[in-house]
């Protein structure tokens, strides 16, 4: 039979990292790259085997697992870590659809990553949404069922677009905007040469944050969406880093780690790893001279509109 094929776009989150799980509104935008599923109906012996394998962007298995219907027993694995992910992942996507995976029925599936596992761009968000796909089964409530996440990397998978999210339970509010400015040639992001585990990021969060500080971060995440001068979103940027680095206790990552940089630096995602956005024009040479070589200007990160 032909395989069944669903695909999702990665994604980097401009503003309103921790606070968004306090509901202020967050600012993402969707990378180029994504994460692909094909799944397969095998003829034989129907046992009720999934086969899976994952593959990196260079066509290597870094992942396999064979999987025994219909209570999901893992026979085999590559790694009994991700094999526990995934199984949670279809036993929520099994209780969201009692139709879900055939129980006499064998799967040949490949699940195959764009990016690098290490930059952060939303292996697990684009999985989710493409077994949600498969499964047909709202992503959002598969997303809440498996993780504590606010969902926001859900909602760019989905869309494959920019776009304000604001978290209201299993149905979040999700705004699509345009953005398609004048100025991403003087943005870049940087691989600060390590992976941030953002589920533990989000575990230690201690959600100390006010609603004046909601309502803050919501505001700059809303100009940012909307404003087309360059250093008001410098200055956004570095208000909202504020922000966050108040509400967390930290210092911002320039001022741990680049305080000489002349530009603006903004922190994505869970702090301390993955990307960081700088803004400027000799921002590529800073960063290779500090020992940082993975600077990728925005119309190679970006899906651009």
């Amino acid at each position: 039979m032909n395989p069944e094929k669903f695909y999702s776009h990665g994604k980097l989150l401009l503003s309103g990292e921790y606070a968004v799980l306090d509901g202020a509104t967050a600012f993402a935008l969707p990378t180029q790259k994504g994460q692909s599923l094909s799944v397969e109906k095998v003829k034989g012996k129907g046992t009720g085997i999934i086969e899976w394998q994952s593959l990196d962007p260079q066509q290597k298995i870094w992942f396999t697992a064979k999987i025994q219907l219909p209570y999901f027993v893992v026979l085999d694995s590559s790694d009994a870590s991700v094999a526990v992910r995934l199984v949670r992942f279809l036993i929520n996507a099994r209780t969201l659809n009692p139709d879900f995976l055939e129980n006499n029925t064998d799967y040949k599936v490949i699940s195959e990553l764009e990016f690098n596992l290490d930059e952060g761009l939303g292996s697990s968000s684009t999985l989710t949404n493409n077994i949600a796909q498969w499964a047909k089964v709202n992503p959002y409530s598969l997303h809440f069922n498996s993780f504590k996440g606010s969902g926001y990397d859900i909602a760019v998978a989905i869309e494959g677009k920019p776009l304000l999210y604001t978290m209201n339970g299993n149905e979040p509010k999700v705004e699509v905007v345009n953005w398609n400015k004048g100025f991403t040639d003087r943005l870049f992001f940087v691989h600060l040469n390590r992976k941030q585990d953002s589920r533990a990021e989000m575990a230690q969060y201690a959600h100390h944050v006010t609603p004046y500080q909601v309502a803050q971060i919501s505001r700059i995440s809303k100009l940012i969406s909307i404003n087309d001068d360059y250093f008001e979103f410098c200055l956004l940027l570095e208000l909202v880093e504020n922000e966050v680095s108040q509400i967390l206790g930290r210092p911002s990552t320039k001022q741990q780690l680049f305080s000489d940089f002349h530009g603006t630096i903004k922190s994505l995602g869970a702090w301390g790893g993955d990307y960081i956005l700088a803004t400027g024009t000799d921002t590529e040479d800073y960063f290779k001279s500090k020992g940082y070589p993975r600077v990728i200007a925005y119309k190679d990160m970006m899906k651009v509109q």
